[in-house]
């Protein structure tokens, strides 16, 4: 027993000695942010990566003790894909999922992820006694991350999704639980929540801690005080007043986007704070930076063309242009210059590998990561090295409702191509990141180069194609309209049980609701049909010629014909 008693004091001590040395993590997640919509200027040389009108000081704070990342990117150019990867270290090929309820995604991985190794789950088997923590926004593909390697998070109860993949409407958005009007979006109960997570464990033991913010997505919300505070400041300015209390004008629409943007940089702010107080601002790693590029672009018609702007960035969330993917992003730490601009291109699928490689574990690296280590360019800057597995940093979206495109970026050059019609375009984003001048007529050589290798990789990773992400959506729809005719017998079979007075009033109302469903999917699958035909780089299939196409040949099905069984 005594021996027993003094090996565990040896191992506690032994375990206490090799955790004090260990750097702690922190990545404030935003949703949605542009790459222009921040005070910090992301470029030097540009002016137009910093918003005129924006203020986040806690941001500016954490740039001045760190570095802006001028060419950071996010995995892909909607939330769900992007939040899958950054925990696995992989891309949204090799992870199978891509976008927004990725319904090839179901047939590919109907297991889930169980198998695969969270950051969470990475920092606790590294041996250095890490404490975890996950606040806001989920991924449903994921389940619970309470469940994933996650010590501590603000899940909701019950929900096999935890927090899910929702837009920050409502506190509980099953029961729609509305937010208190001092706490939209969870802005400053997440703020709180980090805040006394850090202040638990900052030099008593090691920590990561993710805070997923709900904003900027919409809908967006800021506290009356925040708004207040911001229409002064807009009036101040002398800046276009008329309408600015009528909450859908443009004007009132900036200034409520501005105040959340303005809340939810107080986090950045309040961590700092708590760090220095706890003498771990030397030793902790801050990230900021979004899932995917802005939503609340800037708009213009350019030929003719309806076009988005982040910044100087063309495009915004959805594209894979840089607008879409390319993200505000800022990182402080121990080796990192501070008050430095880097040109290193990194992408979030980085950060696995890097808290592994920084924190010192002993485990190995868990399998399939794409990422490498960004502990070079963290002490060396602009001279530093990423050397990663996947072949560049890949963005392959095949997707079913936005522009089907897979792109590379192999040094100063990105490749893209429309997985409908061929077409490929080719930039050198480095020079030219507003990505006007395509080099595909000029640089043959160059463009077969790096669309094999990229085609070997996501071939390597079954990424999937725009054919198969389109027959998995057919399908996926079939499935839901033989659940709805399955549903609607069951609850006709209990209406003809139950018998009540008003029986032929009640079916022919869950004939209309199952109607309703089937021309639904129909249209889905309409819109899908007509995508397989689009070559646009920017917009979808036009959802009113999908619904001509199939009010012109609808018919709804009788009650008898709904009985039938499936075949």
């Amino acid at each position: 027993m005594k021996y027993n008693t003094l090996l565990l004091l040896l191992l506690t001590l032994t375990a206490q000695n090799s955790a004090a040395d260990a750097p702690n993590f922190v990545i404030i997640y935003a949703d949605d942010l542009g790459y222009a919509d921040t005070s910090v200027q992301m470029m030097d040389a540009e002016p137009t990566t910093r918003h005129d009108f924006i203020q986040t000081p806690g941001l500016e704070r954490l740039a001045k003790l760190g570095a802006r990342f001028t060419a950071a990117y996010a995995p892909t150019p909607t939330c769900t894909g992007s939040r899958v990867s950054i925990q696995f270290g992989m891309t949204s090929a090799r992870a199978q999922y891509r976008n927004v309820n990725d319904v090839l995604s179901h047939y590919q991985r109907p297991d889930g992820y169980d198998d695969e190794t969270t950051m969470g789950e990475m920092l606790k088997e590294a041996g250095r006694n890490y404490a975890t923590a996950m606040f806001g926004k989920g991924a449903s593909a994921l389940g619970r991350f309470e469940d994933a390697g996650y010590d501590v998070t603000d899940e909701l109860p019950g929900e096999p999704g935890g927090n899910g993949n929702g837009h920050g409407s409502f506190w509980d958005p099953k029961n729609k639980t509305p937010f208190p009007p001092d706490n939209p979006k969870r802005i400053h109960s997440l703020r709180r929540d980090s805040v006394a997570f850090v202040n638990k464990h900052a030099g008593e033991r090691p920590f990561f801690v993710m805070i997923n913010h709900y904003a900027p997505h919409i809908p967006h919300m800021a506290t009356k005080e925040a708004f207040d505070r911001n229409k002064k400041r807009w009036i101040d300015q002398g800046r276009d007043t008329e309408n600015i209390d009528v909450e859908k004008s443009s004007v009132h629409r900036d200034i409520v986007y501005a105040a959340m943007i303005e809340e939810m940089d107080m986090n950045v702010g309040a961590l700092i704070d708590a760090l220095k107080d706890k003498g771990q601002l030397d030793n902790t790693y801050v990230i900021f930076t979004s899932d995917n590029g802005g939503g609340h672009s800037r708009k213009e018609k350019i030929d003719g063309e309806s076009r988005r702007f982040n910044g100087p960035l063309q495009e915004g969330k959805r594209s894979i242009f840089e607008g879409g993917i390319r993200v505000p992003t800022v990182i402080a730490g121990p080796g990192i210059q501070p008050g430095s601009q880097c040109d290193v291109p990194i992408v979030q699928w980085d950060f696995l590998p890097t808290f592994h490689d920084l924190s010192g574990g002993k485990a190995p690296l868990p399998k399939n990561v794409d990422g490498g280590s960004l502990r070079d360019v963290f002490e060396n800057g602009n001279r530093g090295k990423v050397k990663r597995v996947a072949p560049g940093i890949i963005h392959h979206y095949p997707c079913h409702y936005h522009p089907p495109i897979s792109s590379i970026i192999i040094g100063d050059y990105k490749l893209m191509r429309h997985l409908n019609s061929g077409v490929i375009k080719l930039f050198n984003i480095k020079e030219d990141y507003r990505e006007e001048n395509d080099l595909y007529s000029t640089m043959p050589d160059k463009v077969a180069e790096m669309d094999a290798i990229r085609q070997r990789y996501v071939e390597a990773v079954d990424g999937g194609t725009a054919d198969q992400v389109r027959e998995a959506l057919y399908k996926t729809m079939d499935r839901f309209s033989s659940q709805a005719k399955e549903g609607f017998r069951k609850k006709v079979a209990d209406l003809d049980e139950k018998n009540p007075p008003d029986l032929a009033a009640k079916k022919a109302a869950l004939l209309k609701e199952l109607n309703q469903k089937l021309r639904k999917n129909e249209l889905n699958k309409e819109k899908t049909r007509l995508h397989a035909r689009l070559g646009s780089w920017r917009e979808g299939a036009s959802k009113s010629d999908a619904e001509k196409n199939v009010e012109a040949k609808w018919r709804d099905l009788t009650l008898d014909a709904a009985l039938q069984p499936n075949p």
